[in-house]
């Protein structure tokens, strides 16, 4: 079932790579090398052009004495603290039933297992540093066959160690930056209404004022006569003149006493400032390590809880949505990438399904199904479960021989486009030959002319 699945995974990614123009990938050899890439210059085989070189015996050679040996030390290293980590737990357990240590609202328990995942954290981000050190050391000259050996690296991490961390990375990446980002908007938007009503105060405040200085002026003209009030009018609205230039400058002189802090108009900002204010995408090398966890939780132990299927698709229903949501208001958004498939992954993928039927068929035997179903020793069972596992091994690979990787309409469509392209290359040569003889004619003939 889980062959035919990764069968049909593979035909749905022909289907898409060529709806997007990605299923005729150039050769690696064609490929453009990466920014990254140091080497010296030579002339290449292929193009006759100069072009970067970077002899694969020194990738060999680093890849022998320091990859290997720096990534199995780390690997062991971070076992053997799993295991301390894990005989403290029993240790614990056994000193709290014996009541020799607090209960403590069952903290003490769970004491070694906040320090298995803060170990686990630590050394996971320090494996991947030191993995994408060791890849750039390497000097790979494709970015393909970078990320191979990048995924190679980390899903040896993955096979090693336990991976608990997937919740806390969860939100760490995503409800973390949401409220940090959540918070800065709220402080603007605080700032802006803060001006914007101080603006608004001060306007009313004119407008009082304003109205009290007409009020008095109305109580003036009635009192005094008209003498009066023709030699005092000049003055009247020249006073008026200054109370409202007065009180105008004062009104505004503190809005733009500080200019640095933006009025409710002008904080809108665009797209691109606001992403610039938002961190890098990173890689997608967590996502697929976080599918592949699933997948092996999966397969691996569907005999003991086959609901694990079940919760994965609710798992990976939030998880589409939260991916979207971080790509589209948190992280800046990533440049593609044309691929044509999974790439390395689907290696990893038939790799784990192989690697299921072993354990599926192990644990079978360690739960007795086998004897329950046939009585018989010991040494009969191992070689029934080891006759049943090569059997089924077997299946795998004639169905993954007889499947198609490329669905029987798309091979269509490419032999309908490489039919297009050799007739069209047929024509150009047609017509260059006629050329060349059209001007090997026009040469005969003006040789004649002329010796005539």
């Amino acid at each position: 079932m889980l062959l035919i699945f990764s069968n049909k995974t593979i035909r749905k990614q022909a289907e898409l790579a060529y709806f997007w123009n990605t299923l005729d990938l150039n050769d690696n050899l064609l490929e453009d090398p990466r920014p990254k890439f140091k080497g010296q210059y030579r002339l290449s085989p292929i193009t006759n052009k100069d072009e970067t070189y970077y002899p694969h015996w020194k990738r060999l050679i680093f890849r022998c004495f320091v990859t290997i040996p720096v990534l199995t030390s780390n690997i062991l290293l971070v076992a053997l603290c799993m295991l301390l980590i894990f005989r403290f737990q029993s240790w614990i357990d056994h000193n709290v039933k014996a009541g020799n240590l607090p209960h403590l609202m069952s903290l003490t328990q769970f004491s070694p297992k906040i320090l298995l995942a803060i170990m686990t954290t630590i050394f996971s981000d320090l494996y991947k540093k030191i993995s994408r050190w060791l890849n750039d050391k390497e000097n790979y000259r494709e970015q393909s066959e970078y990320d191979k050996q990048m995924i190679t690296k980390l899903f040896a991490q993955l096979l090693a160690i336990f991976v608990i961390k997937q919740f806390w990375r969860n939100i760490k990446e995503a409800l973390v930056p949401y409220f940090v980002a959540n918070t800065k908007l709220s402080v603007l938007i605080k700032l802006s209404k803060k001006e914007r009503d101080r603006y608004e105060d001060k306007k009313e405040l004119n407008k009082k004022l304003k109205q009290i200085l007409d009020e008095w002026e109305c109580s003036q003209d009635k009192t005094e006569t008209k003498l009066l009030n023709t030699q005092n009018s000049e003055t009247y609205d020249y006073s008026t003149q200054a109370v409202d230039k007065t009180l105008t400058d004062h009104s505004f002189e503190e809005l733009h006493r500080k200019p640095s802090l933006a009025t409710f108009e002008t904080l809108t900002l665009s797209q691109a400032e606001i992403e610039c204010s938002q961190p890098k995408f990173p890689d997608l090398y967590e996502d697929y390590l976080e599918m592949i966890m699933q997948f092996g939780y999966i397969i691996f132990f569907s005999s003991k809880f086959p609901l694990a299927a079940f919760f994965s698709l609710l798992n990976n229903i939030v998880e589409i949505r939260t991916d979207a949501f971080k790509i589209c208001m948190i992280y800046q958004r990533p440049f593609t990438q044309r691929v044509k498939d999974i790439g390395h992954w689907q290696n990893v993928l038939e790799l784990m399904i192989i690697a299921a039927v072993i354990v599926n068929c192990t644990l079978c035997c360690v739960k007795g199904i086998f004897r329950r179903i046939l009585p018989m020793p010991f040494a009969a069972e191992i070689f029934i479960l080891v006759l049943i596992e090569h059997v089924l091994i077997l299946i795998c690979q004639l169905i993954r021989s007889s499947v198609e990787k490329t669905p029987y309409w798309v091979r269509v469509e490419k032999a309908k486009l490489e039919y297009r392209r050799r007739d069209a290359l047929k024509k150009l040569e047609c017509d260059n030959l006629r050329f060349k003889d059209e001007e090997q004619q026009e040469c005969r003939t003006t040789s004649n002319v002329i010796n005539n």
